[in-house]
């Protein structure tokens, strides 16, 4: 839903990510020729087959590693004629994208997920830092987006510039349908500067920038985010420096935290007595820190006009997870933001779409994707049944997005709740115990020790 006056902007905005007609292969077709996502989904969905068809071929032809999996499960492009053979396409767990060897063996393990000719920056030492290599490849056009790693394990994803504009695109898109969207809202992230990482939790709330006026848009930390930063924030040092750090982040880290919160809270204060919209976005732990502040403080704003967007789980913060319905509930109380306009979505650092909820907090699913249950044995389940996540994702050209999750979830045919079409993920998602898929997890490994050293060696100056 947009507003009347933001039409002819909002269509500058997703401009700016639409590659020339001339340039389109399949994927652009699937992607931008819908007018909606949630209005002509059926439609939608006839563009796929091409699509995935394309980018299976990409992936087979360009991919080495991905290749071999390939033939390990007997699958070629010519495997893949029609609709029904879609689901022959061999999947790769999403551990793999956190399977890497430390040390100098990351780059190689960086070469052989990519699709493609990886750019190939100039390193000063020949055993670089996570950090000095995505710093060095954003030089490059090509971001290497990182999670937070609260499993002890960070997840690796190479995008290059065209990838990653479909995955804002597609998130733009699901804003605008299932959201009250208006660009001259206010935005307040709970987050750090998007601008200042490659945290994808930052990057996909980030995407507010592509949406909004950044003038008023108000991050909450002020601060850039590293994987060293993140190591040390989990008392995981390399070396006596690492460890003076990280002693002095356990100090001041509390302290950050409370300014940051105290000038959220101003901020929607000042927002309240303005009589302004705001549109409040970040992890659900953030705001139930700031929330449980303003309780203890007496403190309560009344913003009926207002939304919310939560993503990426309670992480560290697991043991105060709240029931959605009891979180919704708390937000009301506090914030005076009605139930209906609290959305969360469902996002996977592997993924290229956002799967964001409607007002009756149903996610729905995208027509660029084709959704998977699997049971315990790999094999498809139909809707309503409960099981582990996969998806066919023919968006990205610089990785294969044929995965595998670890949640638990169940697909609905259609959302209970609104009139918009294509399924939805149930309203809660869990994680599941570890697998290895298909026996690809063994053969990567072996095929890294075969052909890993095949490459060669990014130049040193």
């Amino acid at each position: 839903m947009v507003a009347y006056a933001g039409l002819g902007e909002l269509t500058e905005r997703l401009q700016k990510l639409i590659p020339p007609k001339n340039q389109w292969t399949p994927v652009d077709i699937a992607l931008h020729t819908p007018k909606t996502f949630f209005r002509e989904y059926k439609k939608a969905q006839e563009f796929m087959f091409p699509a995935l068809r394309h980018t299976f071929k990409h992936h087979y032809e360009n991919n080495f590693l991905y290749r071999r999996v390939c033939e390990v499960n007997g699958v070629t492009p010519e495997t893949i004629a029609s609709n029904n053979d879609v689901r022959k396409i061999p999947l790769l767990p999403d551990a793999f994208f956190k399977d890497y060897p430390d040390g100098s063996g990351f780059l190689n393990w960086l070469k052989t997920i990519f699709t493609g000719s990886l750019p190939k920056p100039l390193f000063k030492t020949a055993n670089p830092s996570h950090d000095e290599i995505i710093e060095e490849f954003n030089k490059k056009g090509t971001s290497i987006m990182f999670t937070s790693g609260t499993s002890g394990r960070f997840s690796f994803i190479p995008r290059d510039t065209r990838s990653w504009n479909r995955v804002k695109y597609s998130a733009m898109k699901s804003v605008i349908e299932l959201m009250d969207y208006n660009p001259t809202d206010q935005v307040i992230l709970l987050i750090p500067d998007p601008r200042q990482t490659n945290l994808t939790i930052a990057s996909l709330f980030g995407i507010a920038y592509d949406l909004y006026d950044p003038a008023n848009i108000h991050v909450a930390l002020d601060m850039k985010i590293t994987t060293q930063f993140l190591r040390m924030q989990r008392d995981e040092t390399i070396g006596i420096s690492e460890k003076i750090k990280a002693k002095a982040l356990s100090t001041i880290s509390p302290l950050v935290q409370r300014n940051s919160d105290i000038k959220v809270i101003h901020l929607l204060e000042q927002i309240e007595k303005a009589g302004k919209r705001v549109n409040l976005a970040g992890p659900p732990f953030w705001l139930d820190r700031i929330i449980e502040r303003m309780k203890k403080e007496g403190k309560s704003v009344h913003l009926p006009d207002s939304q919310i967007l939560t993503g990426g789980g309670w992480k560290a913060e697991e043991n105060k997870r709240l029931p959605e319905e009891s979180f919704r509930e708390k937000i009301t109380e506090i914030l005076g933001i009605p139930e209906e306009r609290y959305h969360d979505v469902y996002a996977m650092s592997e993924c290229s779409s956002v799967f964001l909820s409607c007002e009756g907090h149903y996610k729905h699913i995208p027509p660029v994707i084709i959704p998977l249950v699997l049971d315990e044995n790999l094999n498809p389940l139909d809707y309503e049944q409960v099981g582990r996540f996969a998806f066919l994702d023919p968006l990205p050209d610089s990785y294969p997005g044929f995965i595998i999750t670890g949640d638990r979830v169940k697909i609905l045919e259609h959302c209970p709740k609104c009139e918009r079409e294509g399924p939805v993920l149930d309203v809660e998602v869990t994680r599941m115990p570890g697998f290895e898929g298909r026996g690809c997890a063994a053969v990567m490994a072996e095929l890294m020790k075969q052909d890993g050293e095949e490459h060669t060696a990014f130049p040193i100056g």
